[in-house]
């Protein structure tokens, strides 16, 4: 009995993709996607080192909700606002943060402040942070993270030194914080956003200024 033999198999073609566009647009959408997540992953902390080095609750985004606890549910952990975030100071928290929201996002304003680009505000796919415009103005309008606090006690100026880099470094001069001589600082609490430009950029160590995430919650529901 003669052996059958069976027609050689050929290589399967791969099926083209329907249109430049489709391919082009399909790989856009990856690329976003694995930058959200590379993002996410990069920086991400720890809840345990957050509570070693912050005595606060943590500093959220602008524009985040009072209520922290609706923040939390509000935001759907895509990363998205920290591809964004011009000083790319936007962290997140990691998994084993229950209590402040896994892979939610805060700022470390001792590392890295805000600039008040309001990017993240305008890409946040849900309600977790309002849209605000990209101007200086709008956003010391809209915008209360907090409130900036100066510890006399570490302060240099108040020290017998003549310091002044927290009001050189506030976006918002004479608006948010003034000098008043010799140098001391004073935090003008209505106009202060909490951006923490003056907390990263204070030369005393441990820093003399920090950012009262709970004094900037209840300027958010007075003026809401």
């Amino acid at each position: 009995m003669s052996e059958i033999r069976k027609p050689p198999l050929r290589p399967r073609r791969l099926r083209a993709p329907t249109s430049r566009r489709a391919f082009l647009a399909g790989g856009v959408g990856l690329c976003a996607a694995g930058g959200a997540l590379a993002a996410l992953g990069a920086a991400t902390s720890s809840e345990s080192a957050w509570g070693i080095e912050h005595d606060s609750p943590p500093v959220r985004p602008p524009t985040a909700h009072a209520d922290d606890t609706r923040f939390i549910a509000a935001c759907v952990r895509c990363g998205l606002c920290g591809t964004v975030c011009e000083n790319g100071c936007i962290r997140f928290f990691g998994l084993d943060a229950q209590g402040h929201g896994a892979l939610t996002p805060y700022l470390d304003v001792r590392r890295r402040s805000c600039t008040l680009c309001m990017r993240c505000t305008n890409i946040c796919p849900t309600d977790a942070l309002s849209a605000v415009p990209e101007n200086l103005l709008a956003a010391s309008e809209q915008v209360a993270m907090g409130v900036a606090v100066v510890d006399r006690d570490r302060c240099l100026s108040f020290l017998g030194r003549i310091c002044g880099y927290c009001h050189d470094a506030c976006p918002l001069p004479r608006k948010a914080i003034r000098l008043r001589p010799p140098a001391r600082p004073e935090v003008l609490l209505d106009g202060c956003v909490g951006c923490g430009r003056c907390v990263e950029h204070c030369p005393a160590v441990p820093t003399a200024i920090d950012v009262d995430v709970t004094r900037g919650r209840r300027k958010r529901r007075r003026t809401a």
